[in-house]
């Protein structure tokens, strides 16, 4: 496999899993892993991750031992070709990676709907915080492209009744993430928050949706992520494929 110059290539989970990224452009983080390890997915179902970026999600779930077939869809081209490379490094053969918007793809894929749909999306509203002089990582944190609206819109449509939609997002957005998830008939039915430690308050929260579903929602205990400044042993364990 050809690693160009401006690339990197991450080794994770004793070798399991290799991953090719850009130096300078956006590189996936915990939140991708931690979101994979909240998914529940049965042998039959397809799942389509929005805003695959390198291809993290998709490649890590496939070499934790799910062989359903997934779909990948990224907006930066040299994202998709990041990803496209990492499917191949990784053997994963189940998977496929589309280039585009996914507001120009909902018409063609939803011929086809989903069982389970997956997304790390941008966190920060277009107009606050710092922004990054990284156009790739500007896209990928900022709702310039896809804001929590169109996401879900998008979602609900592409997903089949009962189907389930999974998301890693900021505590101080859950409020707007429910409210707008409802909108789009997407009823939440788990909830686990996400504590960098025990004494800090949560800063992500990782959440379960189903379409047109019950209004019965479990809220799991916490996910702490440091303690004594290493990660905890759930944590760890996330890193460990072989168990």
């Amino acid at each position: 496999m050809y690693i160009a110059d401006d690339e990197t290539l991450d080794i994770l989970c004793d070798d399991e899993i290799k991953i090719i990224q850009k130096k300078d452009g956006y590189r996936f983080s915990i939140d991708a892993i931690l979101l994979s390890n909240f998914i529940t997915l049965k042998k039959h179902e397809r799942l389509l991750d929005i805003g695959t970026g390198c291809g993290i999600i998709p490649v890590y779930m496939s070499k934790k031992g799910n062989k359903n077939f997934m779909t990948g869809i990224e907006i930066q081209e040299e994202l998709f070709h990041a990803a496209q490379k990492n499917k191949d490094l990784n053997n994963c053969e189940n998977i496929q990676f589309i280039h585009g918007d996914i507001k120009l793809f909902v018409e063609s894929l939803k011929k086809t709907p989903f069982h389970v749909i997956v997304s790390n999306p941008p966190y920060t509203k277009e107009h606050t915080g710092r922004k990054s002089p990284k156009h790739s990582r500007f896209i990928a944190r900022y709702e310039s492209y896809i804001d929590l609206s169109i996401l879900l819109s998008a979602s609900a449509a592409l997903l089949n009744k009962k189907g389930r939609f999974y998301i890693i997002y900021p505590s101080k957005r859950l409020g707007e993430l429910i409210y707008t998830a409802k909108a789009n008939k997407l009823e939440p039915k788990r909830l686990r928050l996400i504590y960098p430690k025990k004494e800090k308050s949560a800063n992500l929260f990782l959440a379960e949706f189903t379409k047109e579903g019950g209004m019965e929602v479990t809220i799991e205990k916490p996910l702490y992520i440091y303690d004594n400044e290493q990660y905890t042993e759930e944590i760890e364990s996330y890193y460990c494929l072989k168990g």
